[in-house]
């Protein structure tokens, strides 16, 4: 079911946003911090890419004027990487569209009851996968 969720919301992205899974994520963690920019260690952290990949993904998106990249401030040799403003009219126009595909493809099969058993479920998984990170 977790594959085909992803499947089926990736493949609405990229009709409804021309955006990939990639891009979506690198948007969704800037757009949703504070002065929409991250040193490029701290972003890689945050999304589980590897530098390279997403040196090479940002570079796509800087291509696509969606990024931009600058020297950090607190230590030149360091990378942020921000949103431009037509990166950050992106993030918003394909976060009501995600926002719309969750609905569609999740909380619509489901009754509110169900909803929030789901909610309970995920909530009680998570605090879980926080528990054996910390321990290991």
């Amino acid at each position: 079911m977790e594959g085909e969720l992803w499947q089926w919301l990736s493949r609405r992205l990229r009709t409804d946003a021309d955006l990939s899974e990639a891009d979506w994520q690198v948007l969704d963690m800037l757009g949703n911090t504070p002065g929409h920019s991250l040193r490029a260690f701290e972003l890689a952290k945050r999304i589980s890419f590897s530098k390279p990949r997403l040196h090479q993904h940002a570079a796509r998106m800087i291509k696509r004027g969606l990024l931009q990249q600058q020297p950090s401030r607190e230590d030149e040799r360091g990378t942020v990487f921000g949103l431009t403003p037509l990166g950050l009219d992106c993030f918003r126009r394909a976060q009501t569209h995600r926002a719309r595909h969750i609905r569609e493809a999740l909380l619509d099969a489901l009754s509110p009851e169900e909803v929030d058993t789901l909610i309970d479920l995920s909530t009680k998984i998570r605090r879980n996968l926080r528990r054996l990170d910390a321990e290991g």
